[in-house]
């Protein structure tokens, strides 16, 4: 017995290996040269992080808008994000568990994942990110984070076994109705996205001061919003990192990198 586990063991070692490599050969894209804009982004420290595995989901889809990324987490030492943010352009928040209810005045008890130390962190970085002025996207948990960072509320998916389960769906996942003349609805050159991929459990429900949703979902839930007057100040709740091969979400990463380019530069994107 103690020989099979052994050798099972090894087997999934072994497949795991290949996968990493197959991976890298398809979708691995390293930071560009130094004199590419610099964003700083920050992840959950989990497993899926610890062994690198983001940069084929929200790395490589920044690096190939021409982004020179910088990975942060929670645990990084103040005086080294202050570094960082010294020479950052913009902000990516990424996913994660659920903002702590106690920084919105929601139900602790309808939350899950919830880390402090993570949300005390990512709010410090808003803030030092909001009074230099640079460009913010939020994705999934960043998008909320975002809002509440606004001053806005979320509500609970959970409590709703249906519309839970149409928003917990990585391989089907979801169409969304972009508002006319909005900024996503700009950067899509669309109305309508067929597929989303979602994952959350909360969702925005009374947005953050200036915040205007201008994403849904069929059943009305918010799936992204915008700051009017801002550069680019955007959350999304979907997942459009993923999955790696759809190249219709480039448009959102393309977005942030030209604003980020602005904010760089100086200079006008090409309209």
């Amino acid at each position: 017995m103690k020989r099979l586990i052994l050798r099972v063991a090894v087997a999934i070692a072994l497949l795991s290996a290949v996968a990493v490599l197959l991976l890298t050969a398809l979708y691995y894209v390293p930071n560009p040269g130094p004199s590419a804009p610099r964003v700083v982004v920050s992840v959950d420290r989990t497993l899926w992080n610890g062994l690198g595995l983001n940069q084929f989901t929200y790395i490589r889809a920044l690096r190939r808008a021409g982004l020179r990324t910088e990975v942060v987490d929670y645990a990084s030492p103040e005086s080294e994000v202050d570094a960082l943010l010294d020479g950052a352009r913009g902000l990516v928040l990424t996913g994660g568990g659920d903002v702590a209810a106690a920084r919105y005045g929601g139900d602790p008890s309808a939350t899950l994942g919830v880390k402090l130390e993570r949300d005390a962190f990512e709010f410090g970085l808003l803030e030092q990110i909001e009074s230099r002025d640079l460009p913010v996207l939020g994705l999934c948990r960043g998008a909320q984070l975002l809002n509440v960072h606004l001053g806005g509320t979320l509500g609970d998916l959970r409590a709703e076994k249906d519309r839970f389960r149409r928003h917990r769906n990585i391989l089907r996942g979801h169409p969304v109705q972009l508002d006319p003349g909005s900024q996503l609805a700009d950067i899509y050159d669309a109305k309508r996205l067929d597929r989303i991929t979602t994952w959350h459990g909360q969702f925005v429900d009374e947005p953050g001061a200036g915040v205007r949703v201008t994403a849904s979902a069929p059943d009305g839930t918010p799936e992204g919003f915008e700051v009017p007057g801002e550069d680019f100040v955007i959350g999304v709740q979907w997942h459009a990192e993923m999955p790696p091969w759809d190249r219709e979400q480039d448009a959102l990463f393309d977005a942030f990198a030209a604003a980020v380019a602005v904010q760089a530069q100086g200079v006008l994107p090409d309209n």
